[in-house]
């Protein structure tokens, strides 16, 4: 199936929401550089560093996961 920018929108708004602006780069000792987070569905949702550790990255997903109703996870590149 494919989707449209009026189905994707909503769900990266989410991200945004949670995650912060898109292509953020952080500076600092607990940042996790160039975290890409996805779904299946959806595909790449949301890029940046994350002023936190995985463990705070895959509850962040987590959350997002209750809220749009589709599983999220952390990705890379090739996904």
């Amino acid at each position: 199936m494919f989707y449209t920018i009026e189905d994707i929108q909503p769900v990266v708004d989410v991200a945004v929401e949670l995650f912060g602006k898109n292509g953020t780069m952080l500076d600092g000792k607990n940042v996790s550089k160039n975290v890409i987070v996805g779904t299946r569905e959806f595909g790449k949702l949301w890029y940046g560093d994350v002023d936190g550790d995985m463990d705070f990255i895959n509850g962040l997903c987590s959350v997002l996961s209750q809220r749009i109703g589709q599983t999220v996870m952390v990705v890379d590149d090739n996904f």
